[in-house]
């Protein structure tokens, strides 16, 4: 009887062990967010402008978002193919007038999960803030899967061996250079 009632514990112990190691390696169903103070009251900052607060904070969307659900909710889309370009096109006009402008941009990966770029210029600063949120990108490293926000002196089209790209930049733009962030190949 005691045999039979030591074995059993041992069988619950070991059942309720591998119960918690599988919870711990379970992934997290919301979105990852910047648990670090200042990086919290930062995106929080972001979104109140009202033009980011009108498309939201992208901490709040659904963990299922996704490209066609950004289609319609008027981002421009890059995937296999462009949607809602007429959005690029608005909002680098208004940096070439010095106007605040917000565009949200969701790129697909190969896999198809979407990547948002949150872009917000500030005409009277000439400043560009970037919010990027890589959380719902299941082929991504745990620790790339994160919603960050990167201050730009710059946004522009540059040129380099024959490609297109639309950059946010310091100083001078480089496409292999740190202070340098890829938005996009336009061609």
């Amino acid at each position: 009887m005691r045999k039979r009632l030591f074995i059993s514990l041992l069988f619950l112990c070991a059942l309720l062990l591998s119960a918690c190691a599988a919870q711990r390696a379970a992934p997290e169903a919301s979105a990852p967010m910047a648990t670090d103070t200042q990086a919290v009251s930062e995106l929080d900052a972001f979104y109140q402008h009202p033009l980011a607060a009108a498309y939201g904070d992208v901490r709040k969307l659904d963990a299922d978002y996704t490209a066609e659900q950004a289609q319609r909710d008027r981002c421009f889309v890059i995937g296999v193919t462009v949607h809602n370009d007429d959005l690029y096109t608005a909002f680098m006009a208004n940096v070439e007038q010095r106007k605040d402008a917000f565009i949200r941009v969701v790129k697909t990966t190969v896999e198809g999960d979407p990547i948002l770029y949150d872009i917000l210029y500030t005409g009277d600063t000439d400043a560009v803030q970037l919010v990027r949120d890589a959380s719902r990108d299941a082929f991504a490293a745990e620790a790339d899967r994160e919603i960050t926000l990167r201050s730009f002196a710059h946004i522009a089209e540059y040129a380099d061996g024959g490609a297109l790209y639309w950059v946010a930049y310091d100083g001078a733009p480089d496409i292999t250079g740190e202070d340098t962030f890829v938005i996009a190949q336009i061609r």
